[in-house]
């Protein structure tokens, strides 16, 4: 077993652990078992930590295919997490419990980033500073949307707990829902920009490594579509006061478009572009 063989199956078998211990804390409210997953995401993200370098090591410091890229979102989002969770942790003690819907997408990222590893190589004489800036607006703006995505299920179980008058369990361990609703517009607030950064430099990006490719690919209509969701869910908002559960569906709907566009890039295992 080689050293980077190791270190993904130590930091998927952590991320297993943290989220099974927060699934029960969630669940059941035992504050002992909360307390050991929130502690086992450090040692995972440590872990995790390993694990990029190793690679990075063993792929020559590649970072323009999408195995890294999702690596690197993975890691930023269990990163963010633990910081949103540090930073609040007085005045919004509950907002710890998320980790329970952020946890399994980190793991998801991660193990998708397993799935292939080949890559094509970005040819020299294509290369220009447009691609490291697509990618690393991408990563950032993925991680704001898987942030926003397990606020908005957790919008949506509070909701419910809240309409059938549960208002005990789950309901006490979750955020109240406007934290939940002004946490979610937050981050997609800071993840559509970045998203429409990655749109305009994957198109140049495209146009410049292929010139008599197709105008647009099927997984860059999922990033085009999603582009226009989170829009969309920001024009509503301001515009027309588009809140609370319609507001979290979007944000569902939006940040699955975005993982339909990652998923397309795993399949196709090539350079990553587009939005």
């Amino acid at each position: 077993m080689t050293l980077l063989t190791a270190l993904f199956i130590l930091t998927v078998a952590l991320y297993v652990a943290a989220w099974a211990a927060q699934v029960v804390f969630l669940v059941r409210g035992t504050e002992s078992i909360g307390r050991a997953g929130a502690l086992l995401l450090a040692p995972a993200a440590v872990a995790h930590i390993g694990f990029l370098a190793a690679s990075f090591s063993d792929d020559g410091a590649r970072f323009g295919d999408i195995h890294q890229v999702l690596v690197v979102g993975s890691l930023l989002l269990v990163l963010a997490f633990l910081g949103t969770a540090y930073a609040f942790r007085e005045r919004l003690p509950r907002v710890s419990v998320l980790g329970a819907f952020i946890t399994p997408i980190s793991l998801l990222f991660i193990l998708l980033a397993a799935f292939h590893r080949g890559v094509g190589t970005v040819p020299d004489d294509v290369r220009s500073m447009v691609l490291p800036v697509h990618i690393i607006v991408n990563v950032l703006g993925e991680t704001a949307f898987a942030l926003a995505f397990a606020v908005a299920i957790a919008y949506v179980l509070q909701e419910r707990q809240l309409k059938r008058k549960k208002l005990t369990g789950l309901f006490q361990r979750l955020p109240p829902l406007d934290v939940l609703d002004t946490l979610g517009f937050r981050l997609v607030s800071v993840g559509f920009p970045l998203l429409s950064i990655g749109v305009v430099s994957g198109a140049l990006w495209a146009v410049r490594l292929d010139p008599g490719a197709p105008p647009i690919t099927i997984a860059q209509a999922f990033g085009l579509l999603a582009w226009l969701m989170f829009g969309g869910l920001l024009l509503l908002r301001v515009a027309a006061g588009w809140r609370g559960r319609r507001a979290a569906i979007g944000t569902m709907l939006g940040f699955l478009c975005t993982c339909l566009l990652l998923i397309g890039y795993v399949v196709g295992s090539g350079p990553v572009t587009g939005g």
